[in-house]
């Protein structure tokens, strides 16, 4: 689906805040830290790209800040999560065979690498974790506590984005992480109605004036306007509407439905907005299992109980059809 325009959430006050706290860590080397929160496809990711595409147009916030983004799906241990800020800070060969004895000494190390001239002179560095929920189950939230800990202390100037769905985050993190958390938090809702979430579907759906083929854009635009005032249609929209507000969510029901155009029907029939609905609100791990026969289902169950077993320590077959799956039958 193409993006014809950006739904950019929230409101200029948000937008000039987050900017704000960004251009004082770039331009006067002010520590910050912030944490954006919202359901998913409320648009954190999005506002926090814009909000940077804005500031590097600024050529002062350019040539000073360096960027790290890290995300909970990717980096699921400190570990991973710092191997991965010395590869996108260009200083593995700084770091080289160093031992450390610490994940701080190590952090640390890497920050006063990033010293231009002496200590009142730092290159600025921000910090932006997607999905931040997932750092704070890593153990003793050792890289939350550093990374919050120099955002408080004179040391280099650090800004700290985090990007999260979860509305408890501040209960989740340990006394000593929320204590030097700045607890500064934004707030994302996807408060659009259902009318603007159709006017959505259509500007998604409609031909551009620049399509190459003129005499078929208004055909097209008229049939995609009597088909989104079709009263199954809507109904299918209403449920996805109420079920799931995520703009990502209706792009995926929308492609689902235009896969069917072909030559011989060129246009999207309220048959195909159905079948769409259905593949969208099928279980995918029951669509996994579908069509298994008795066998392959036991041999499932019985990797099942291996895995409680042995918590996640690897089995072979051979541990599946001794250990577990003669008991099954």
């Amino acid at each position: 689906m193409r993006n014809k325009k950006i739904f950019l959430p929230g409101g200029i006050f948000i937008k000039r805040q987050l900017l704000e706290l960004i251009k004082h860590t770039a331009i006067n080397g002010e520590s910050n830290s912030v944490l954006v929160i919202g359901p998913r496809g409320s648009g954190k990711t999005l506002l926090v790209c814009h909000v940077l595409k804005k500031l590097l147009e600024i050529k002062e916030v350019k040539e000073n800040i360096l960027q790290v983004h890290l995300n909970g799906l990717l980096q699921t241990n400190d570990r991973i999560a710092l191997k991965e800020m010395t590869r996108q800070l260009n200083l593995e060969n700084v770091v080289g065979d160093k031992v450390f004895g610490s994940f701080a000494e190590n952090l640390a190390f890497l920050l006063e690498a990033l010293k231009k001239g002496d200590r009142d002179h730092s290159c600025p560095v921000l910090f932006i974790l997607d999905e931040f929920d997932l750092f704070v189950h890593h153990k003793n939230q050792t890289l939350l506590y550093n990374l919050f800990d120099i955002s408080q202390s004179a040391q280099t100037p650090i800004a700290v984005i985090g990007l999260t769905c979860r509305l408890d985050i501040l209960e989740l993190m340990e006394k000593r992480v929320k204590s030097r958390f700045s607890h500064r938090q934004i707030y994302l809702m996807n408060s659009f109605d259902f009318k603007t979430y159709l006017n959505i579907c259509k500007e998604q759906l409609s031909l551009p004036p620049e399509f190459p083929e003129k005499s078929f854009i208004q055909k097209w635009n008229r049939h995609i306007q009597s088909l989104l005032e079709d009263i199954k249609v809507q109904d299918v929209l209403q449920n996805q509407f109420y079920y799931n507000k995520d703009l990502r969510c209706l792009f995926m029901l929308l492609m689902l439905a235009s896969n069917n155009i072909t030559a011989s029907h060129p246009y999207i029939r309220v048959s195909d907005f159905l079948e769409a609905n259905k593949v969208c609100r099928m279980d995918t791990k029951a669509n996994i299992v579908h069509g298994l026969s008795v066998l392959e289902l036991c041999l499932i169950i019985a990797m099942k109980h291996l895995n409680d077993t042995y918590e996640g320590e690897p089995f072979n077959f051979q541990m599946v059809y001794h250990g577990e799956l003669i008991g099954v039958f």
